[in-house]
């Protein structure tokens, strides 16, 4: 069995919670707010964060430090 250690919170260095983000349309990364659209990869600067469809529950790995309430996304890694 692999040992997994839970990252430390970049802010106050305490120990996160490991859950997820889910959304029902996509989940992207976008370097302005700009009006909503049902789907974010038509902004062309998004980075998506999910590489699930449009017709699935889409979500990535994220870990939760509610003491700073500061969340850490690993969009590199969909859900177990």
């Amino acid at each position: 069995m692999e040992h997994f250690t839970l990252p430390c919170c970049p802010s106050c260095g305490k120990e996160m919670k490991k859950g997820f983000i889910q959304s029902g349309t996509r989940l992207a990364w976008v370097p302005k707010v700009t009006r909503l659209t049902v789907e974010p990869s038509f902004n062309q600067d998004a980075v998506l964060l999910s590489k699930q469809s449009r017709l699935s529950i889409n979500y990535v790995d994220a870990y939760l430090c509610e003491s700073c309430q500061k969340v850490l996304v690993d969009y590199g890694q969909q859900g177990d």
